[in-house]
């Protein structure tokens, strides 16, 4: 069944973003969800619901026009490099998909070991689903927060294989 049969738009997804990418609970994230851009987005129509998310575009327009290469292609995969992004918009205005906003983050600091440890100030970058690498690594989980958040299962992760072999 696809997402959008599943989805009831309840928007615990995006919670367990903004919970997952700052270190909080999500009984946090409910309280400052105002002040933080969760990475995936539920819209609603009259006829539709459903997460949108990065899709691993397999010629993805978003790295091809980044001036920056702050997002690249690496062995396929779609990877965001945010200490390079510029924030000129291009890359949100060639996703087909709307899955690529600006927000404010802080980045790590140049040469710093762990890249997770946020320093200030916050900048303006690009932000797309990262598949929560981060938050699982920490936490030990297999599946992203959203993923594991959705109540009617609504949101699977797959590997990009797996994705495209569904496209076809």
């Amino acid at each position: 069944m696809p997402p959008t049969d599943k989805c009831k738009a309840c928007k615990k997804c995006e919670l367990a973003c903004i919970a997952s990418h700052n270190n909080m609970t999500i009984k946090e994230a409910v309280k400052k969800r105002n002040l933080f851009q969760p990475r995936v987005h539920v819209i609603k129509t009259d006829s539709v619901k459903m997460p949108v998310q990065c899709r691993q575009c397999a010629d993805a327009p978003c790295a091809r026009v980044c001036p920056t290469d702050a997002l690249v292609q690496e062995d396929g995969v779609v990877v965001m490099r945010q200490q390079y992004c510029a924030a000129c918009q291009l890359c949100v205005m060639a996703c087909p998909y709307g899955a690529i906003e600006l927000s404010f983050i802080g980045l790590p600091e140049e040469g710093a070991a762990d890249a997770a440890q946020p320093v200030q100030p916050r900048r303006e970058v690009a932000v797309r689903c990262d598949v929560c690498a981060d938050w699982r690594a920490r936490e030990g989980k297999d599946q992203g927060a959203c993923v594991e958040a959705c109540p009617v299962k609504a949101l699977h992760m797959v590997t990009v294989d797996e994705y495209r072999a569904m496209q076809r």
